[in-house]
């Protein structure tokens, strides 16, 4: 299932307009989900939750909503209740840079923070490289006179490569 708002081409105005983009954009995006999100309470509960994410960081990190995507995260499952179910993965389009940027829910802070990720400087997967709660730690994340903090979730993430070579913990230090 998949929670985008990203605007299509329909030439009606105001509220109506924007509604029927946002329709569009989620069918084309994802018409299975999309179409069955009103099938059952798990399906509804999830499309709404997917809209709380997005509204959630999309005021974080002081963009438009229209360029958030939420999908299911093909590398990483969570345990809920009813087992395992997939992740969500956030996708935020900066429409002036074509660039994407990818994050998946912080657990340590669930709704207030995210796992940004990136390139592992080891292997090249897509991991977890720093925790996100507002746009100054994106800011510091990508000023290179600052040193990156992995999170701890770096280091045990299954998208790394076999033999990756920065998967391995930091040493304890004794205090």
């Amino acid at each position: 299932m998949t929670y985008t708002s990203t605007p299509a081409t329909h030439h009606a105005t105001g509220l109506a307009g924007r509604a029927l983009n946002a329709a569009h954009a989620h069918r084309a995006t994802d018409p299975g989900g999309f179409t069955h999100r009103h099938d059952n309470s798990p399906q509804w509960t999830r499309w709404k939750r997917r809209a709380r994410v997005a509204r959630t960081i999309a005021a974080a990190l002081q963009i438009p909503i229209s360029r958030v995507t939420i999908t299911d995260d093909t590398q990483r499952d969570y345990r809920a209740r009813s087992g395992e179910v997939p992740g969500d993965l956030i996708t935020i389009t900066d429409r002036p840079a074509a660039r994407r940027w990818h994050f998946i829910p912080d657990l340590a802070t669930p709704g207030d923070g995210w796992l940004m990720i990136d390139s592992c400087p080891g292997c090249g997967a897509a991991v977890p490289r720093t925790r996100i709660a507002t746009l100054a730690d994106l800011g510091d994340y990508l000023n290179p006179h600052h040193p990156i903090q992995h999170p701890e979730e770096f280091h045990s993430d299954p998208a790394h490569l076999a033999g990756c070579n920065a998967i391995q913990p930091p040493p304890k230090h004794n205090t």
